[in-house]
């Protein structure tokens, strides 16, 4: 943290899933930083994992039309590049598939957005995860990790590999084309 808030310039922070005093104690800790809490609405209370990734999609719609989930986009200035996106992840490790918690998964790509969204050319941005559960490694590489120390993973991802991931569809129900669609223009694309 001393090396990114020594270095020129001020160090553009980003604050996501922090209270208020949370926010503060970061303000106290990185004093010449310009931080930003960014705003993320939560998704839906009874939106689950099954809803995302599910089991069986009808392709055919011989039953229903399926329709995909989605998650609210995070909140911030646009056009703002942090120097670092700091995330606190919630981790349930006495649930059954805490890796499979939706608030988790939120977050996670909130602050994966954020970074690609921060990178231009040789610039590039900075995740800090505090957690008791690792980062998802799919988006999160871990050969990204610069550092770890007991539940804080400081990764600087490869943008350009973390842009091709974040436009592959959220869940599998929007990889499943119905027939219906077959000859139609389809974002760009005939089916």
């Amino acid at each position: 943290m001393g090396k990114l808030d020594g270095r020129k310039g001020r160090l553009k922070l980003a604050l996501l899933n922090f209270n208020i005093t949370e926010v503060n104690y970061w303000q106290q800790l990185l004093p010449r930083a310009e931080s930003s809490v960014v705003r993320l609405d939560y998704a839906k209370s009874n939106l689950t994992w099954e809803d995302l990734y599910p089991e069986w999609i009808d392709e055919e719609e011989e039953s229903e039309v399926p329709v995909c989930a989605s998650l609210p986009e995070p909140v911030y200035p646009r056009g703002l590049q942090f120097d670092l996106i700091a995330v606190k992840l919630p981790c349930n490790r006495t649930a059954k598939n805490w890796s499979r918690d939706i608030a988790r998964f939120h977050l996670q790509l909130a602050a994966a957005k954020l970074a690609a969204a921060s990178g231009e050319g040789h610039y590039k941005a900075h995740v800090l995860f505090l957690t008791d559960c690792f980062p998802i490694p799919n988006l999160f590489l871990c050969k990204n990790l610069v550092a770890r120390e007991g539940d804080t993973w400081l990764y600087r991802p490869d943008l350009s590999i973390l842009r091709e991931k974040l436009e592959l569809p959220i869940g599998s129900c929007q990889l499943a084309l119905p027939l219906k669609a077959k000859g139609q223009l389809l974002d760009g694309f005939y089916f």
